[in-house]
Order: C-alpha cells, then sequence, then structure tokens
C-alpha cells in the first residue's frame, strides 16, 4: 500500500486500476492487488506475477492472464476459494502451489505457450473435474495435481515430446512414469508405464481398486497417501520396490 522512491524514480507504485506494480528495468511485476473488481483481465504491461500477489484473495472469481506475462510466482492464487476459472496465456511457467486451494476452480484453460507447471501447482482443488496440458508443457512437478478429488480426466494434447496420457494417467514418456492419476485411472497395461511417481495418487479419495500391471516394477513415496476410498489394491511379481 506504500510507494517507495529511489533517486531513479519510483519502484513500486499502486495504478489507478488497484494492481501494485514494481518496476525492474523492464520488467512490471505484479506485488499484489488491492482493487475491488472480482473478475480479472490482467493489464498487458505486466510480465510477471510476484509470489503470494493474490494469496488469500476469496472474493476473486475469474482471471485471465494474458500473453505478456511469462512466470506466475509461488503461491500466487494459494487459497483463492471463491475463484471458478483461470485462462493461462503466453509462455509462462506456472509456480509451485501456484493455484493450491482454489477448491471452488472447476474451470483451467492453460494456453498453448505455458512451459512448466510447478510442484503441487493444483493442490487440492477439489472442485476441477478435467485438465488438459498442452504440447508446450516440457517440466511437471511432484503432486502438481494430488488432492484433486474431483479430477475425472487428465488429457496431454498430441505433440508433447516429454509427456503423453492414457487411462486418464499423465505419463512422463521417456521414463515411463505415472505422474499423476485421478479416481477414473486405469494404469496401461501396454508397458508404456514402469513405475508409479511419487504422490502419484496422493489424495485421491474417490479412488477405490487399483491393478497394478506386470510393467511397473516400483511404486513411489506417497504414491497413494490418503486414498480413504480404496478397498482393493492388485500388486504384480513384477514390483520389487514400494516407497
Amino acid at each position: 500500500k506504500n510507494v517507495y522512491t529511489n533517486e531513479g524514480g519510483s519502484k513500486l507504485a499502486t495504478d489507478e486500476n488497484g494492481y501494485v506494480i514494481y518496476m525492474d528495468g523492464y520488467e512490471m511485476i505484479l506485488v499484489a492487488y488491492h482493487g475491488t473488481n472480482t473478475e480479472l483481465v490482467l493489464p498487458s504491461y505486466i510480465t510477471k506475477i510476484n509470489q503470494n500477489a493474490f494469496k488469500d484473495c476469496t472474493e476473486l472469481t475469474s482471471i485471465t492472464i494474458g500473453d505478456s506475462v511469462t512466470s506466475i510466482g509461488s503461491q500466487s492464487f494459494h487459497g483463492c476459494t471463491g475463484l471458478t476459472s483461470i485462462t493461462i496465456g503466453g509462455s509462462a511457467s506456472i509456480g509451485g502451489s501456484a493455484f493450491s486451494g482454489c477448491t471452488g476452480l472447476t474451470s483451467v484453460t492453460i494456453g498453448s505457450g505455458v512451459t512448466s507447471i510447478g510442484s503441487s501447482a493444483f493442490y487440492g482443488c477439489t472442485g476441477l473435474t478435467s485438465i488438459t496440458i498442452p504440447d508446450s508443457v516440457t517440466s511437471i512437478g511432484v503432486g502438481a495435481f494430488a488432492g484433486c478429488t474431483g479430477l475425472t480426466s487428465i488429457i496431454v494434447v498430441e505433440g508433447n515430446s516429454k509427456y503423453h496420457s492414457a487411462g486418464n494417467c499423465l505419463i512422463e514418456t521417456a521414463t515411463k512414469t505415472l505422474l499423476s492419476g485421478c479416481k477414473t485411472s486405469e494404469i496401461p497395461s501396454d508397458g508404456s508405464v514402469t513405475s508409479i511417481g511419487n504422490s502419484a495418487f496422493s489424495g485421491c479419495t474417490g479412488l477405490t481398486s487399483v491393478t497394478i500391471p506386470g510393467s511397473v516394477t516400483s511404486i513411489g513415496s506417497d504414491a497413494f497417501y490418503n486414498c480413504t476410498g480404496l478397498t482393493s489394491i492388485t500388486i504384480h511379481d513384477s514390483v520389487t520396490s514400494i516407497g
């Protein structure tokens, strides 16, 4: 809420729309928001969203992040429980826990230029039912969709060089590691999965049964943590390591 100045002029200022902007050379970094609008389309002069910028802004209902933004900071929208819709454009990277705890979120559009999704980026987004990952994404952190109890569809757009989807599972193609699943997941038995990654099904309370196919040799740490609805699991004798 304060404006700091130095000999080079204003560095931190609040504009007429309530955006608190830190100016660093050519970078226009959004630090916080003190306006009253609940549906936001970020102005094109913003190049980065700082960590915690919108944290716990519970009255925010929708936001459109345009092509000018190159990074979305960690926990930048954490706890925005009223947020129902987000659109992310440009070549942005999504930071760790950026949208964690956004329980009201039902619609996510990740633009075709987005490059990375951080660890726990959408952790606990219980209202989210589907996620589509574009072919531009080359990095996805651990537990990016953990605790998304309503998730029923995971799709990776064809042409992605690092990831693909099958049976509503997110799979790292080269390592044959299942990174994320949901309550409707069926682990492929065609040899495309050899390991279940850390926290892959963490918090998937709607999952009731799992069959681990013969191609899988290892199950990572917290892979089925807090799967309170799980009543049946079949583990093939190919598995030699359970985290």
